[in-house]
């Protein structure tokens, strides 16, 4: 038995995977009829190793065929070889013609099986395109267990469709013939028993002799950092040297380039990514050049990295290296996956029991377990709204203050705080009793200068002309000020607003200074919120927010609003800390009014509802453990 465990195959040279007849016959490249039938017999065998380990009891390919374009008129494409007795399935020859239209891969999953009915065999068909020509189709119908391993089986399967290149385009045919039987060879290698190390290590091997590369190694791993498995020259250390480091940061650095991108050092044109650990990895080996690839397996990362000497390989032959290290990636996964730690070992274990028991148990506690279950992993695993609630105040967007325009006193007050007045309102009136007496004064010295002026021309005296005319200026200035105090005297509101605050009507006849505030108003439909957040969520809110809130005296509605500053000084608010938020309403109302107060709720993202609803016990605990040790 492999250690993979999969069964041991056929006796003699079946063991590569065919007999030597059709190794001969792909390789005379004689007719499509031939070449195909060959192709497909070794094909076939290569799916049934790589399911082997499903253990289904069955044959793993229960149909195949292939289809290339007449030599007619090249319009339609004809059957040139098939298994079985001919037959093809309706949803085989239905995927088979969805390739040919979509001109990539199809796969198509078999359903589950039901009561009375069998499980659906699954289908994949892959189009056989040359210089993005398409020339034909093969297709093969597999179990209904192959389903988790379809993928892994459509992408062995457009490895293998390149073998066509070398049928039907002649002027390619030893560097496709080269390539493959390098391939096919090395696939030969990775059906033998042992570790995934010794698999690399392997592989590794043939490949550096194959392409007369200076050094090949293969890595793997999950998380951030790669590890190496193996290298061509040599088994590799259980510590980390310096030689396995600057290996490791190569491919970790080939890992972040994604998926199937090589990364070549020197920078071949169009690459434009730091290929620090690639020139490293070349100083300490002596190497000319490098090049790494990574192939991504699920949550697994395989690469390959190739060291070599002289000019660094051309586009095409990274691209052949990028092919390879594709087909080798599952198998050496799949290794991996049969070598998994005790612990990962029990934990499938666990599963398989937990399974069985569910299946076995009454109906009445499976539901029960199910629902426990389900109601668990949504708790942990299922996100909310997270809201920070905080007391909220609504202000008003810009007050304005009038103030008494000189030295007086209060005649009559009109309005009162919380009225709602219109532009040019008459909101108060001062005493202007003083005023007119003034400007009665202002008036005859004004007479007196002017009749002082005109005795002083009729004796030609222009001096004196000079000192009345300026005594009657000085007193029109004077009557100009006191005109205008008397206008100013009523406070009308410079704009549509609400008296958000002013004296009481006793106080009229009250003495007022120049400057004494008098009322302060706010523009109708504008207010902003302030809100006084909690120290503990303050970190969770930022500008741009969106939130809800809520006011005490109209309870039955909700008014948005969005959050605009926040002010990171503290202050303390009925034994609390906390920090002012300004936001502003999307939408106003006339029943609202500067000073209400309420419930401010902001939307601060989406989290688990664990952690909504533990988060703030866990703080509390986190800050007393912290306290008391």
């Amino acid at each position: 038995m492999l250690h993979l465990g999969l069964p041991a195959p056929a006796q003699g040279a079946q063991a590569r995977f065919a007999d030597a007849a059709a190794w001969r016959a792909l390789h005379a490249l004689e007719n499509a009829e031939r070449f195909s039938a060959a192709w497909l017999g070794l094909m076939t065998a290569n799916l049934d190793v790589l399911l082997a380990s499903l253990n289904t009891g069955q044959d793993a390919v229960l149909g195949a065929f292939v289809a290339l374009r007449g030599p007619q008129d090249g319009r339609r494409f004809l059957r040139t070889a098939s298994t079985g007795d001919g037959e093809t399935s309706f949803l085989l020859a239905k995927a088979a013609e969805r390739c040919l239209q979509l001109r990539r891969n199809v796969m198509q999953a078999g359903g589950a099986a039901t009561e009375g009915a069998a499980a659906l065999p699954c289908q994949i068909a892959v189009p056989v395109m040359i210089d993005d020509v398409l020339e034909g189709v093969v297709a093969f119908e597999l179990c209904a267990a192959a389903a988790p391993l379809l993928d892994m089986c459509s992408r062995l399967t457009q490895w293998g469709a390149a073998w066509f290149r070398a049928l039907l385009k002649p002027r390619d045919n030893d560097a496709v013939r080269e390539r493959a039987e390098l391939a096919i060879e090395a696939m030969a290698m990775a059906a033998e028993p042992g570790g995934a190390a010794a698999m690399a290590q392997a592989l590794s091997t043939l490949l550096a002799g194959r392409m007369g590369a200076l050094r090949v190694s293969f890595g793997a791993g999950f998380g951030a950092r790669l590890k190496v498995l193996a290298s061509s020259r040599g088994e590799i250390a259980e510590k980390a040297t310096d030689f396995l480091l600057v290996l490791a940061a190569a491919m970790d650095e080939a890992a972040g380039f994604g998926a199937d991108r090589p990364v070549v050092f020197p920078v071949p044109e169009g690459q434009v990514a730091a290929i620090g650990a690639h020139e490293r990895l070349c100083r300490a080996h002596g190497a000319d050049w490098a090049a790494s690839m990574v192939h991504v397996i699920g949550h697994r990362r395989v690469a390959m990295c190739v060291e070599g000497v002289g000019p660094a390989p051309a586009q095409s032959a990274l691209s052949a290296m990028a092919g390879l290290n594709k087909v080798f990636a599952p198998l050496i996964a799949l290794r991996l996956e049969a070598e998994r730690s005790l612990p990962r070992h029990a934990l499938a274990v666990m599963g398989e029991t937990w399974r069985f028991w569910v299946s076995h148990a009454p109906n009445w506690r499976r539901a029960a377990v199910l629902a426990g279950a389900g109601a668990a992993l949504f708790v942990v695993f299922a996100r909310g709204e997270y809201r920070v609630a905080a007391h909220a105040t609504l202000e008003g967007m810009v007050k304005r203050v009038l103030t008494a325009p000189f030295d007086g006193y209060l005649a009559e007050r009109l309005v009162r705080p919380g009225d709602r007045v219109r532009a040019g309102t008459e909101l108060a009136r001062l005493d202007t009793r003083d005023l007119l007496l003034q400007a009665a004064e202002q008036k005859g010295r004004e007479a007196e200068s002017q009749h002082q002026m005109d005795d002083a021309a009729g004796r030609r005296d222009f001096a004196g002309v000079s000192v009345a005319a300026a005594r009657r200026a000085q007193a029109q200035a004077e009557l100009a000020l006191v005109e205008d105090n008397i206008a100013r005297a009523t406070l009308r509101a410079p704009f549509d607003a609400i008296v958000i605050s002013g004296d009481q009507a006793e106080t009229v006849g009250a003495p007022l200074r120049h400057g004494d505030i008098v009322y302060e108003l706010s523009p109708l439909n504008r207010y902003r919120v302030a809100i006084d957040v909690d120290e503990a969520d303050f970190a969770a809110t930022s500008p741009g927010q969106s939130g809800r809130l809520v006011l005490s005296s109209l309870p039955d509605q909700v008014w948005a609003f969005t959050v605009e500053r926040i002010t990171p000084l503290a202050s303390a608010r009925e034994g609390h800390t906390v920090f002012r938020v300004e936001a502003r309403l999307d939408a106003s109302n006339a029943m609202l009014r500067p000073g209400m107060q309420g419930v401010a709720k902001i939307d601060a993202g989406r989290a688990r509802y664990v952690w909504l609803w533990t988060h703030a016990a866990l703080n509390w605990a986190r800050l007393q453990i912290w306290a008391w040790l």
